[in-house]
Formats: structure tokens, C-alpha cells, sequence
């Protein structure tokens, strides 16, 4: 028998690749931080002897019942974040999106955001992604550094932009010196194994030509993705017509930016032609659909017509100050109930021809956004992004809640009572059995709690009537 370091089983196992495909009663060998194996249950016992067995379902380990079943998949890519937002959460709420930034998110940032708030920030936005099953985040903020440096702490995986914009903040005052500092930041983690740096240039409207074609210029020196928001309104897009006589897309077309190397995220203002110019140039799209929801941006992203045209559609939750969490179960189940509202209030004549069809985007595409996409948009899917035999073992757990499971993919993704309990990147638990491993949630949260104090106290009134 060969010696491994961990087997993991349960009930069922959605490995992503293949698509549409599930197991039942396998399990998961592990050796070296991948997967070298996955066998049939009964069968494993003859061929391997673990350090460590975890057989999870079936009343197999303290807390659970003999009809206990779990889920086993790959785990979860966030792929638009902004984690130290994540101290803003229900800041505010009920707004326009103009008075969100300019009223509320601008002003407290600027009060607010430094070291100590990225820091803190941070690590809530980790512990909150690896309780829901997220191993890697693509993140966006300033002081990229910090957050860095919490993500690789807590034991997730990252890929961590440099933030460019025109204005001055309290991280640099203007463009050149966010490259500078980006620079130093691509030199300092351009071989970590956890970490990967990237380029976060806002989005158009904040940003000079002349620093999208320094961008462009790292980007293809470092072999680098470029992470930014785009057409994410109608205000937006008709601006920078306004201002420049050319869409968003049709300006970044003109200088060259659209690439494999682009994520545009939240793309809820396409044209058909636009869609077709985002699949010719190998763009991803991140969707991100609770937040686009809440902030009420007139506007959701066309997956269905994206997918048509063979774009790489991925999901994100953006911040938690406008989501208001990081879950990427809920926000993959609310992008597969948005999807069959759009597709059938604006879509179904355009896009599908046959009447018997509903159009629309199946849940196994819905889970492969969550997972192999984001693997793919950030050109680490030949590691990551699916449970495959060669590749790291970023695992997650989830305890089935609501039975009965007809169909594993479509229980994961529609039913929203499922809940993560066990998360391992690279065979390594970061939550088992509930419990966090590399991160002391209560401390995190006593501090986040004392900060928060001192923000409401400089919060603007919302009307809300408070009694004490």
C-alpha cells in the first residue's frame, strides 16, 4: 500500500471537470499538498494508508447523525474583492449609488482607510471567506502589501492588485507613485506560491491613458492580469462618451488593453456588438450579481449572451460594504436565479431561437463560474479550479441541510439552506468541523467590534430612528 497524507470522503463529490459529472461514495487521496487519487470508497483500503482519514457523513464524527450526507467540490474563487471594506459593511444602505460613494464610502475611507484598517479589515474578509468556502480571492484595495500578508497568513490563496488612480489617497498621490509602489510590490511577490500580484487600474473614469498604457506595458512584462471595474453603469458608459465620443470598452480597444490578461468586472452595460468585441479579445467577465443588485445600478451582466459568444464568465461578491457579504454559495445561487430573470425579460428572443428551451444557464455552468473560471481567468487552472488528480488539493466541505439531493450540482447551487463546514487549501485545514484553523475569529472580531465603534461615531444619519 502507498503511504498519502490525508483521505477525505463523503457522499458525494462534484469535481468540476468533467462537467455535469458527480461521484458517489468516493473519496479524495491526497499526497504532497494534491490530489493523487480519487476512489471508490470500498476500494481505497487496498490501496492506501493515510496519515490522516476524514469520512465525513453518516454519523462518522461528533455532531453528526447516520443520515448526515456532505458535498464534496473544489474550492470557491472570489473573484472581485475588496476585502477592508469589509469593516463598512452596512455603512450604507438604501441609497443611490452616487450618494453611496460621494455621502458615505469616499468620506470614511478617507478618514478612515490606513494600515490598521486594511489589516483588520482583511483578516474579517478572510475569516468570513474560508467559513463559506472561498480558498482564493481576487482582490482589489489599497496598502496591497497588507492584505497580502494577512491572506497568506490566514492559508488562503490570493491574487492581490496594485491599486492605480488618478486622485490622490492616503496610499499615494498620483499615478506614477501607485506604479512606483505597484513595482515594488510585483518584485516582492512575483514567487510566491500563495500569492500573486496583479494590476488594479479603478476604471476608466479614474485613470489616465497614459497610466492604462503603463499598465499594459507590465502586464505583458510580467505576464500579469489587469483587474478592474467596467461599464458597471449607464452613468459610466455615457459619460465617457460624453467626454471622450467613445464607449469604455471602445477606449481600452483603442489602447490595446483587451486581453486574456483583462478581468473586467461587473460589465452590466454591453451592447451584442460589445459582448462579440469581449470574446474576440479573450476577455473574463466577473459577475457580481448581489451587489450590482443592492446598489440598484440599472443594470446586470449578460451571462447568458456573454456565454453564448464564449466568453469566461467568473463570480464575485464585491465588497461587503455593498454586497453585504462574502459568500460565494449565496451569490452563485443568486446568479442562477438573476440569470433566468434576465434571460426572460430581455434576452430570449435574441439569444434563443428554439421556443421548448428555457434559455437558461444550467447550474453546472453556474458552479464551474464559482470555480474553474476564476482558475482560469487568473491562468492558474492547470493547478487549480477542479478536484482532478495532479492538481492542489483546495477542498471544500459542505453539509447538506434540506434533503433530498435528486441531482448533487443542483442541490449545491439552488438551495440555500447547504453549509460549509470543512476547508482545506493544498491538503492543509484552515476549517474543520466549523472551526477556524489558522485564524482566532473571537479576537479578529473583538477588535473589528471596538473599531466600528469609532466610525459609527462620524457616520452620517440615514433617518433611521434609534431608541436607547
Amino acid at each position: 500500500m502507498e503511504e498519502v497524507d490525508l483521505i477525505i470522503g463523503a457522499k458525494y463529490i462534484i469535481p468540476i471537470v468533467p462537467s455535469r459529472t458527480y461521484l458517489v461514495d468516493h473519496v479524495i487521496v491526497v499526497k504532497d499538498k494534491k490530489i493523487v487519487d480519487i476512489v471508490k470508497k470500498s476500494q481505497v483500503d487496498e490501496k492506501y494508508k493515510a496519515k490522516e482519514v476524514v469520512q465525513l457523513g453518516g454519523g462518522a464524527r461528533a455532531g453528526d447523525s447516520d443520515l448526515d450526507e456532505y458535498i464534496l467540490t473544489a474550492g470557491f474563487f472570489n473573484m472581485h474583492c475588496h476585502s477592508a471594506m469589509t469593516l463598512l459593511r452596512g455603512y450604507a444602505d438604501d441609497v443611490s449609488l452616487l450618494d453611496w460613494l460621494t455621502k458615505f464610502i469616499w468620506p470614511a475611507e478617507a478618514k478612515w482607510v490606513g494600515e490598521e484598517f486594511v489589516k483588520l479589515g482583511t483578516e474579517l474578509a478572510c475569516l468570513e471567506m474560508i467559513k463559506t468556502g472561498t480558498t482564493y480571492a481576487n482582490e482589489m484595495y489599497y496598502y496591497p502589501e497588507i492584505a497580502a500578508e494577512v491572506m497568506e497568513n490566514s492559508g488562503m490563496r490570493a491574487t492581490v492588485s496594485v491599486p492605480i488612480i488618478k486622485f490622490p489617497t492616503i496610499y499615494a498621490n498620483n499615478e506614477a507613485e501607485y506604479l512606483e509602489k505597484g513595482e515594488k510590490f510585483i518584485e516582492q511577490y512575483k514567487s510566491n506560491e500563495m500569492i500573486r500580484p496583479a494590476l488594479g487600474p479603478h476604471a476608466v473614469y479614474t485613470i489616465t491613458d497614459e497610466a492604462y498604457l503603463r499598465v499594459k506595458e507590465l502586464s505583458e512584462k510580467h505576464n500579469l492580469v489587469i483587474h478592474t471595474h467596467l461599464h458597471e453603469t449607464h452613468v459610466e458608459v455615457a459619460d465617457e462618451e460624453k467626454l471622450n465620443g467613445k464607449r469604455p470598452l471602445a477606449r481600452l480597444d483603442g489602447l490595446g488593453v483587451l486581453s486574456e490578461r483583462l478581468i473586467a468586472v461587473h460589465m452590466t452595460q454591453l451592447t451584442k456588438e460589445e459582448c462579440q468585441l469581449v470574446a474576440d479579445n479573450k476577455v473574463n467577465v466577473v459577475h457580481c450579481p448581489e451587489s450590482n443588485l443592492k446598489l440598484g445600478v440599472a443594470g446586470i451582466c449578460p451571462v447568458h449572451q456573454l456565454e453564448k459568444c464564449g466568453v469566461n464568465v467568473c463570480i464575485g461578491t464585491d465588497s461587503a460594504a455593498s454586497n453585504d457579504d462574502l459568500d460565494m454559495l449565496s451569490e452563485m445561487r443568486c446568479a442562477a436565479l438573476v440569470d433566468k430573470l434576465c434571460y426572460n425579460m430581455t434576452l430570449k428572443s435574441e439569444l434563443e431561437p428554439n421556443p421548448q428551451s428555457s434559455g437558461v444557464t444550467p447550474s453546472h455552468r453556474m458552479l464551474s463560474m464559482a470555480t474553474i473560471n476564476g482558475a482560469k481567468a487568473l491562468g492558474v487552472d492547470k493547478e487549480l479550479g477542479s478536484i482532478e488528480i495532479g492538481k492542489f488539493a483546495d477542498i471544500v466541505a459542505i453539509k447538506v441541510t434540506s434533503p433530498p439531493i435528486y441531482d448533487a450540482i443542483s442541490h449545491l447551487v439552488y438551495v440555500g439552506t447547504n453549509r460549509v463546514t470543512d476547508v482545506w487549501v493544498g491538503g492543509k485545514n484552515l476549517l474543520k468541523n466549523t472551526v477556524l484553523q489558522t485564524m482566532n475569529e473571537d479576537e479578529i472580531r473583538k477588535k473589528v467590534i471596538e473599531f466600528s465603534k469609532k466610525i459609527k461615531d462620524i457616520r452620517p444619519t440615514t433617518g433611521t430612528i434609534v431608541i436607547q
